[in-house]
């Protein structure tokens, strides 16, 4: 698969994610059901591959997998899934993988030191607006705990792009990292859910059990994850976080199509914004000379 084509992958996947996990938590599922489908499932479908490929995993990967898992694992999908309880899914969208060329000037910066180019910084400058007039429109709404839901989305977009940058510096092999965040991740979960959920999920309507084990568990556990370490092998960070510009306006539009969620104008300026910085700050990497010495980004990686 190109990385051109993983990424329109990841970015179709991406959009609709935050409808279908708003539907489910909205709906008859709590936020630890859906981390059970998404990495339970996922981790059954990773581990006989595993298994069939153990001595080909090298075994630094394993030791990075640690951090990995939080980055995009566990600790991330918990911040997302939480966090569509209270705000909606264009929100998610827009804050969640919208405002990742934001975090990765911020980020490549102080952990990598990495200058960003003037673009990056502009695109950068975009986001943050976009997320200041959507947090202004979470305060003055009806609902103030939007607020507490948007506060995740964005935590869980800087995870997010701590595992993007980490994977391209590490260069780790796509799907075994992929299967090793989540085979690390359902080994929290699991026992997790096993131990304190309810025993609800078992009585949810089955097709609705179904559809949301393929949504957390195969496309968006495996196969978006899978895509989206291609395109960051095959793309670069910066290139990969380009085409995610679409994600925002898409997931509004499927949110709008599927849950009836009307975004407010505030909210569309919002989502134009963050597009927009996305698509300005993430054309062009890095430039200039490196902010610190060779030694000290040798240390910060």
């Amino acid at each position: 698969m190109s990385g051109f084509a993983a990424a329109v992958v990841v970015v179709l996947i991406w959009a609709a994610y935050p409808v279908a996990t708003r539907a489910g938590v909205t709906g008859p599922f709590a936020p630890e059901d859906l981390m059970l489908l998404r990495f339970g499932v996922g981790a059954l479908l990773f581990l006989p591959w595993v298994v069939l490929h153990l001595r080909a995993i090298r075994r630094d990967a394993w030791v990075r997998g640690v951090p990995l898992a939080v980055f995009q694992g566990a600790g991330m999908a918990a911040l997302v899934i939480c966090g569509l309880q209270f705000a909606p899914a264009n929100h998610a969208a827009a804050l969640g993988p919208g405002v990742a060329p934001a975090w990765v000037v911020l980020l490549g910066f102080l952990l990598f030191s990495k200058r960003p180019s003037i673009r990056m910084i502009i695109g950068a400058a975009l986001c943050a607006s976009g997320v200041a007039m959507l947090a202004a429109s979470g305060a003055s709404g009806d609902n103030p705990s939007v607020l507490a839901g948007d506060a995740m989305f964005v935590a869980a977009s800087g995870l997010g792009t701590l595992y993007v940058l980490q994977m391209r510096n590490w260069g780790l092999n796509a799907i075994h990292a992929a299967a090793i965040v989540t085979l690390y991740s359902a080994l929290i979960v699991v026992p997790w859910h096993l131990c304190c959920a309810s025993g609800a999920l078992w009585r949810v309507p089955p097709f609705e059990l179904l559809w949301q084990a393929l949504w957390q568990g195969v496309l968006i556990g495996c196969i978006a994850l899978i895509a989206l370490n291609h395109a960051i092998a095959r793309l670069g960070p910066e290139r990969s976080s380009a085409l995610v510009a679409l994600v925002p306006a898409l997931s509004a539009v499927l949110g709008l199509l599927f849950l009836g969620e009307v975004p407010s104008s505030a909210e569309i300026a919002a989502i134009v914004a963050i597009s927009a910085g996305v698509t300005i700050g993430a054309t062009r990497g890095y430039g200039g000379r490196p902010a610190a010495s060779s030694a000290s980004a040798k240390t910060a990686a």
